[in-house]
């Protein structure tokens, strides 16, 4: 694997920096790991320099044991930037990475440009707790790379579009691959956990800085609305202070993988809208 390890507040995370341009800081879900960027990297890197990394517990980072939380990781995208030398960022954080980034940009405002939230929450409903409480009962039998765990994520993350087609199809193959990889099975559960125990409406109005909320229209895992009882897309769109939404037609809960050109265009025209510095 190319990139390098970093000290980020004691633990030895991996990255790579992948374009030049103006910074951006990409945090994946719980499931991926950096993967969770794959199709995209290669677009946004076009125009600006992203920086890929695994986060505390995932993939080539260090996996100390540990309590894990959002704002854990939270303080570590912070924590990333300040290990490279870098003032301030554009955001791009995806699913979980979504959550976390909802965080990063509430507790510090004066290290983010802008801040993309894709498919996220700011609270999961009942309904939506279930979803991460059905992972953990999988892990707990079978293991991150459970086969059972890899047709349900692919059921819940891509548009029924997408999974009729071959690459679609074979995509399960490659989802629990990255499961079985990228992943220790209590950080996932870890990561479940915090989720179904984030509720992140206070922060989402702390965020100063434009953001955008994209996700797609069939998004099952994190729907725009999470019932009576959460705070799901909508009402974070509803509650910035300062942002905008895109929703992507006919995608699901990964539009990075489904519909990865419209996810590409509306994040680069947004992270063009609210330059910085490079």
């Amino acid at each position: 694997m190319a990139g390098d390890h970093i000290d980020v507040r004691g633990a030895r995370l991996w990255y790579e920096i992948t374009g030049v341009g103006e910074p951006v800081l990409q945090i994946h879900g719980s499931g991926f790991g950096h993967f969770n960027f794959g199709p995209m990297t290669p677009i946004l890197a076009k125009d600006f320099r992203c920086i890929d990394y695994d986060q505390r517990g995932y993939g080539a980072s260090e996996k100390p044991e540990q309590h894990y939380d959002l704002e854990v990781w939270a303080d570590d995208a912070a924590g990333m930037l300040d290990a490279l030398g870098i003032e301030k960022a554009h955001i791009h954080g995806t699913s979980m990475g979504g959550m976390v980034a909802t965080i990063m940009a509430g507790k510090y405002p004066d290290r983010v440009q802008s801040v993309v939230i894709n498919c996220a929450a700011a609270k999961l409903g009942f309904s939506g707790r279930l979803v991460f409480k059905n992972w953990i009962d999988l892990i707990k039998l079978e293991g991150c790379g459970s086969r059972i765990l890899a047709e349900l994520i692919s059921w819940q993350c891509l548009s029924r579009g997408y999974m009729a087609t071959p690459e679609g199809q074979a995509g399960v193959d490659v989802i629990q691959q990255i499961l079985r990889d990228a992943n220790e099975d209590r950080v996932m559960i870890a990561a479940c956990e915090a989720m179904n125990a984030m509720d992140n409406r206070d922060w989402v109005k702390k965020i100063t800085s434009p953001a955008l909320v994209i996700g797609g229209d069939e998004d099952v895992m994190t729907p725009w609305d999470q019932g009576p009882d959460g705070a799901g897309q909508q009402w974070i769109a509803d509650n910035l202070p300062n942002g905008e939404t895109y929703v992507v037609k006919g995608g699901n809960h990964s539009t990075i993988f489904d519909s990865t050109e419209d996810h590409a265009q509306a994040v680069t025209d947004f992270f063009r809208r609210h330059p910085g510095a490079a």
